[in-house]
């Protein structure tokens, strides 16, 4: 009997630390956001001042900035986004992190706050359609949906995984790879950033593999801090904060130029 009961105070007193984890962010006033810091646009560190800027980083500093508390920046790679939300080595993650049916059993999720597709950057004519795929060498980054999707659709598809980017463009042009999966912002930025000469001889596919819908990773039971993240992302675009920063990273002017697909809605989008 005493067993059950001390095992019954344990669980309880475990769940008021995690229901309270946004009493402890505010009273702290820190919250801590796991980001990357080698995915432009969403979140690049600037090599001359070393500040993280990006897409990623102006949405973490607005929920920051609407829950009152300072932001403090922990820089991570892809496959330690949900161990670290799970292990509270952050409060929360705006890490390029697409929600999906698996991950959902693992952490919750805002709502949506960008919404794109993916596709192949590889040389012209080489992707016309799904079919192309097969027996194809392709590369995405480690842990990320679009590597996933590979193997589970396509499984005739050899597939190299890297920790970012440039990596996979320099495997690109070394023909190592066929092609680089990743969201279309983030190849429409690489393919912007080659040398005139190359970039005439890559394109991104006309057809997209998913669609994929970014949102704030936070730890799994978490529902006051998920309500208050929610809140700050609408509050954010009812004010015309959210649109300014699209355009800033993705509109006309910008090296990933895309149009806005989504507006951030308090329902799950």
């Amino acid at each position: 009997m005493l067993r059950t009961l001390l095992t019954a105070t344990l669980l309880l007193a475990s769940a008021m630390t995690f229901a309270n984890s946004l009493d402890t962010i505010q009273r702290n006033g820190t919250i801590t956001i796991g980001v990357r810091d080698s995915s432009p646009p969403f979140s690049i560190l600037d090599p001359q001042t070393r500040v993280l800027k990006g897409y990623d980083i102006e949405f973490a500093q607005g929920i920051a900035k609407r829950l009152n508390v300072k932001p403090v920046f922990k820089t991570l790679e892809s496959n330690d986004r949900l161990p670290w939300l799970k292990q509270h080595k952050v409060d929360i993650v705006v890490a390029v992190l697409s929600r999906t049916p698996e991950r959902d059993k693992e952490i919750d999720f805002s709502v949506g706050y960008f919404v794109t597709d993916t596709r192949i950057l590889a040389k012209k004519g080489r992707f016309n359609s799904e079919k192309d795929l097969a027996g194809a060498y392709l590369s995405a980054a480690t842990a990320s949906t679009g590597a996933k999707l590979l193997r589970q659709n396509f499984p005739k598809t050899k597939l190299a995984e890297f920790d970012d980017v440039p990596e996979m463009i320099k495997a690109l042009n070394a023909e190592i790879v066929d092609g680089v999966v990743d969201d279309a912002p983030v190849l429409a930025l690489a393919l912007n950033k080659m040398p005139a000469a190359q970039r005439s001889r890559y394109a991104l596919s006309d057809f997209s593999l998913a669609l994929e819908i970014y949102a704030v990773g936070i730890p799994l039971g978490e529902k006051a801090l998920q309500a208050a993240i929610n809140n700050a992302l609408v509050d954010m675009e009812k004010s015309g904060e959210a649109l300014a920063i699209f355009n800033r990273w993705f509109g006309p002017q910008s090296s990933a130029p895309i149009s806005r697909i989504f507006t951030i809605s308090p329902s799950r989008n």
